[in-house]
Order: structure tokens, then C-alpha cells, then sequence
């Protein structure tokens, strides 16, 4: 009896927002209600803030290690950004997507797109603020940026609010409430397992074409 889903490659799902949009929040949220999800650590040459760990909330990597890494192909995509690098790792992500895991990166809009260029199957999600004003009250009361490189996150973020028509999906993630955005957002990874593609459509066939 068919009563379950064929083994096959785990979904690959970007999500995107400008800095302060709480992706890392509703990310943990979203790992916490589904064992099933995987969250894909990125390298970065940026120090660690307080209470990051690495290995769990970025890969921290020195300059050299990350350029070595870039030189040898090591990266799907990578970017500088306020004079660091960020990238995701090949191994991460194939090694997990060929389990049938699926995985959630957390990328800005740049990588995104180099991402979708590669002809990976992504489900790409863009997170919105509810408003610029609450925007900039969530990026002052983190205190980890200066006037001046808050003043240059908010110009990128009306930068990147102009890609939104490049995603599959908009979430708007209310403030004090992470759970509404978390809850939206499993509910298209839930549509996703079900959309028909080519290995769906191969299992029907040798169960019920014979």
C-alpha cells in the first residue's frame, strides 16, 4: 500500500529580509515546531556578537580561511557586506538536501538570487516589517550597530524591499509576535511537500500505472 510521500530530495528554502526583519527569530521558531527542518549555518569573517556560538549561529571564519574557501570553490554564494564575508558552504547543503532533509537558509537578497541562477529547486520567502519606523526601533534597540551603519541598514533595506517581486512568497512578521509569521510560513512549507513534480509523479506511476 502507497500511504506516504516517496523518498526524495529535501526542499531548499530561502529566507530573505532586510536586517531587523527578525529572520533569525522566526527561523529558530520554525526549527522548533518541525524537527524535520534543518537550519543551514553560513561562514562569516564578522566577529561574534555576545551571545553567538560558533558552529551553531554562523561559522566564523577568518579572512584568509573564508578566501581559501571562496578560491577553491567552496561556496554556493558568497558576499561582502559593511566590509565582511558571508557565504554559504556547497557541502552544507547538498549533504542535507540529498538526505531528504529540508533545509532553511537565511540569506540576503544578493545571495538569493545567485542561488536561483544555480537551477537549485528553492522555495524563496521575503520577510517584511510591519512598518520602516518599526524597522529602525528593532535595528536601535539590538544596540550593535553605530548611528552611521544603522543609517546605511535602513538605506540597503529600501534597497532590497524593491526585490520583493522576485520571491515566491511575502511574510509580513508582526512586532511581539513571531508565532503568526512562523505559522504562515509552515503552512507553505506544508503545500510545498505536497506540490507534484518529477519524483511524485515517477512513484504514482510504478504504484498505480502498472
Amino acid at each position: 500500500m502507497w500511504n506516504k510521500r516517496p523518498a526524495h530530495k529535501g526542499l531548499f528554502i530561502l529566507i530573505s529580509g532586510p536586517s531587523g526583519t527578525g529572520k533569525t527569530s522566526v527561523i529558530k521558531g520554525l526549527c522548533e515546531s518541525d524537527a524535520t527542518l534543518a537550519f543551514s549555518i553560513s561562514a562569516t569573517t564578522r566577529p561574534p556578537r555576545s551571545d553567538e556560538i560558533d558552529g551553531v549561529d554562523y561559522y566564523f571564519l577568518d579572512q584568509t580561511e573564508f578566501e581559501d574557501q571562496i578560491s577553491s570553490g567552496g561556496f554556493l554564494e558568497w558576499v561582502k557586506y559593511g566590509g565582511h564575508y558571508y557565504g554559504t558552504l556547497k557541502s552544507t547543503v547538498e549533504s542535507t538536501i540529498a538526505k531528504g532533509k529540508d533545509l532553511i537558509l537565511e540569506i540576503d537578497v544578493q545571495g538569493a538570487m545567485k542561488v536561483k541562477d544555480l537551477g537549485f529547486r528553492c522555495i524563496s520567502i521575503f520577510l517584511l516589517p510591519p512598518s520602516l519606523n518599526s524597522l529602525e526601533k528593532r535595528l536601535r534597540n539590538r544596540k550593535t550597530e553605530s548611528d552611521s551603519e544603522l543609517e546605511q541598514r535602513l538605506l540597503t533595506a529600501k534597497s532590497e524591499f524593491a526585490s520583493v517581486k522576485d520571491y515566491n512568497y511575502c511574510i509580513l512578521n508582526p512586532d511581539h509576535n513571531v508565532e503568526e509569521a512562523v505559522t504562515q510560513i509552515r503552512h507553505i512549507i506544508s503545500a510545498e511537500r505536497c506540490r507534484i513534480d518529477e519524483q511524485l509523479l515517477d512513484a504514482i506511476s510504478q504504484e498505480f500505472c502498472r
